[in-house]
């Protein structure tokens, strides 16, 4: 029996980006250990439903301290020579820098990482953010040297790391993202009414601003349209701020629903889906949106511009142009006929791309976990 640790900093996205692939080795009779910041009481009982066991190993999910790093590498150490895994999956900045000089330092034999999109410090400005990013360059080029595999679900930040010398061509391996579970995201019936819906962590990266500006403008031609946000409040340094959240819900524009951990009631009662992002690894929310049938608008950012076909399923506009995104808005409100017609086409190439199943089997095969 193959033991696996898969590492995170945020459980629960073990459970809603993860779960199936975690699944789908349990189901291969693999023995899978989830490992993440939470307490046990947190997570133990949602990774047991899944088949999994879990393990804590503290720390801070958006520090930059080099103590906390230091501090993590050990934790990261302690952890493995408890669970002695076969097999170290790897996700995220920390874990894939900490937990990556850990496995090695452990002699784990296999080490796979997988690259879910770039860190904020890759595309801000700054002092601190040009310090955080050649320290996360070095430690990716020394984590990726004893990797087996690395996987990419973003062509742009594979073409960006080969520039680098992070990696090497023979190690990459490109997957269609995280993949959705069209069974729980069942497609429904698209409603007649225009209800648009954005749902996204509450940083301004996801194009809050953009999608503000555009419901202002979309609202002054046709007032009867809805503006839905659903997100939770973010610990990142470029996350809204409770007054930015107050001064936003006061001005009645955009109907601000908080943080839900289940999306579809809402996904069920829009007709375009927006996601205005400036950067995404592969932008699961957009694919969710897809599995239940709704038209995209998203930007031609990378890992946004890979899950539309301009015109197919939907439109892409230019990343931090409100003016454009209104138009593009507009357009679909006014021709539900085209709404209908990519909704139909988003479902499909749903389907063909992005079902949970097919990126599961495809990871299990590059990594030669085999079928029970």
């Amino acid at each position: 029996m193959m033991r696996i640790a898969i590492v995170a900093t945020a459980g629960e996205s073990l459970i809603k980006f993860r779960g199936h692939l975690i699944k789908e080795w349990v189901k291969r009779n693999c023995e899978v250990w989830c490992i993440s910041i939470e307490p046990p009481g947190e997570m133990e009982q949602k990774i047991s439903r899944l088949g999994a066991q879990y393990y804590q190993v503290s720390g801070n999910r958006t520090g930059t301290s080099i103590i906390d790093g230091i501090g993590m590498i050990h934790r990261y150490k302690k952890a493995f020579k408890e669970i002695k895994p076969d097999l170290c999956f790897l996700y995220m900045s920390k874990p894939v820098a900490f937990g990556g000089i850990a496995a090695i330092h452990c002699k784990i034999q296999r080490i796979v990482v997988f690259q879910t999109g770039m860190e904020i410090a890759f595309y801000s400005t700054g002092l601190k953010n040009l310090f955080i990013r050649q320290v996360l360059k070095i430690l990716f080029k020394y984590v990726h040297k004893s990797c087996e595999t690395v996987f990419f679900m973003c062509h742009e930040d594979e073409r960006k790391m080969l520039k680098w010398g992070l990696v090497s061509a023979e190690q990459t391996c490109y997957v269609d993202g995280s993949g959705v579970d069209m069974n729980h995201f069942a497609r429904t019936e698209l409603p007649g009414e225009a209800v648009v819906l954005m749902v996204a962590r509450l940083v301004w990266s996801k194009g809050i601003r953009e999608y503000m500006e555009a419901a202002r403008l979309v609202k002054k031609k046709h007032p009867e349209v809805r503006f839905l946000l659903v997100g939770g409040i973010d610990e990142n340094s470029e996350a809204l701020s409770k007054k930015e959240l107050n001064e936003l819900r006061k001005e009645g524009v955009i109907e601000y629903k908080g943080y839900h951990e289940d999306v579809r009631p809402y996904l069920k009662k829009c007709s375009i889906f927006v996601l205005p992002s400036y950067h995404e690894g592969k932008g699961t929310a957009i694919l969710e949106a897809q599995s239940v049938g709704r038209p995209i608008i998203t930007t031609m950012a990378p890992g946004c511009s890979e899950t539309v076909i301009e015109g197919y399923n939907g439109l892409l506009v230019p990343v931090k142009n409100a003016r454009i995104l209104a138009d593009r808005i507009e357009y679909l409100v006014v021709h539900p006929e085209e709404r209908q017609r990519m909704a139909d086409h988003a479902y499909q190439f749903c389907k063909r791309k992005f079902e949970s199943g097919i990126i599961s089997s495809s990871i299990c095969e590059r990594l030669k976990i085999q079928e029970d």
